[in-house]
């Protein structure tokens, strides 16, 4: 899978202009997020990660800010299924690319968590914020 997260969220399109194609690893990334939307048949994911951008935009900068946070939605969700949630598996996050187009996300096992295929995929959402050292 990291693989397909690099390859997919480093473009162009995704995180490649913040992070100049050196993106953080998955499990770098905490997901905080999950929305899924039966009318629009979309599943949101929002990420946090203290791996803050290698190019940040100035404001960014001058505000002192290390922590960031991304929103992916995919659309065209098919095969939805959930099988259970929590904190292990929301540390499983399996992306990847489906031979004739659209993506395979795996949140977890296949015995728990949610999977599901989408037709399409893009960044809704990022932000900047000051977090603090302590947990």
């Amino acid at each position: 899978m990291p693989a397909d997260w690099t390859r997919l969220l480093a473009s162009e399109e995704f995180l490649g202009p913040q992070y100049a194609g050196s993106l953080p690893p998955p499990e770098a990334c905490d997901l905080f997020y999950v929305h899924i939307d039966e009318r629009e048949n979309s599943v949101t994911l929002g990420f946090d990660t203290r791996n803050f951008p290698s190019s940040p935009a100035p404001e960014w900068e001058e505000k002192g800010l290390n922590a960031f946070e991304f929103y992916l939605v995919f659309a065209g969700v098919e095969r939805l299924r959930v099988t259970g949630w929590g904190a292990g598996e929301a540390r499983a996050i399996d992306l990847a690319s489906v031979e004739g187009g659209g993506f395979r996300v795996l949140l977890g096992t296949e015995s728990s968590g949610i999977a599901f295929r989408a037709e399409t995929l893009r960044l809704a959402k990022t932000r900047a914020y000051l977090a603090s050292d302590s947990p």
